[in-house]
């Protein structure tokens, strides 16, 4: 994730800053990629790694959260089979990778509580015709999330004005951010922070004393 280079001797359980990572179970070992996890301990609350493969063994589910540093990479958008990708609560920076919009059966995408930041790649993820789950709340990502553009064009039902199956669209029913509706002319909010007219939530911008509480686990 933007750290140094790794390889197979790299000695994975310090990637976590602060301490350990988890129980770290085959990371960046010959061993497949599908038994790549972190065993979470009651209590301990972090770990991750690859939850699910399917039967010829692709990845379909990744879930990492582990303090994780750097950017997001872009790599990922290579994993055509992914179905679920969790990166949140993490301390991720950087802006969200166009490269995602090439994962064509995605359904979920979990970036929340992190410290991304830029525009969303809205024409990218608009080519996911299977994107439901869309969580940015915890990043002051900036911008405009238009009544017309691209994401709230997702957030339509076009189920209702479909003639035939290969019509139908699904919708994205979980659109997320720390947001403002639009502002339109007034300069008094800034432009610091995203404006959007479709969001299912828009979360307030966080203070140092949320983030950290963000980051906490029971």
């Amino acid at each position: 994730t933007g750290g140094p280079p790794v390889d197979h001797n790299t000695d994975f359980s310090l990637k976590r800053r602060g301490g350990p990572w988890r129980n770290p179970t085959n990371f960046l070992t010959p061993n497949h990629e599908c038994e790549w996890k972190s065993s979470v301990m009651k209590g301990e609350g972090r770990g991750g790694g690859i939850r699910r493969c399917d039967a010829d063994k692709n990845v379909v589910e990744l879930s990492i959260y582990n303090e994780l540093a750097g950017t997001i990479p872009s790599e990922l958008g290579r994993l055509s089979f992914l179905r679920t990708l969790y990166l949140g609560r993490n301390n991720l920076v950087g802006t969200i990778p166009t490269e995602l919009g090439m994962i064509k059966p995605i359904a979920s995408i979990s970036l929340q509580h992190n410290q991304l930041t830029g525009e969303i790649p809205q024409h990218d993820l608009y080519r996911i015709p299977t994107l439901r789950f869309l969580q940015l709340e915890g990043n002051p990502l900036t911008g405009k999330i238009d009544k017309d553009g691209p994401l709230c064009q997702m957030r339509v039902d076009k189920k209702k004005h479909a003639e035939t199956d290969s019509e139908q669209k699904r919708v994205l029913r979980i659109l997320s951010a720390t947001c403002v509706t639009s502002v339109g002319d007034d300069e008094s909010l800034g432009h610091d922070m995203l404006e959007c007219d479709c969001c299912t939530k828009c979360f307030e911008k966080e203070t140092e004393e949320d983030n950290a509480s963000a980051q906490a686990f029971p």
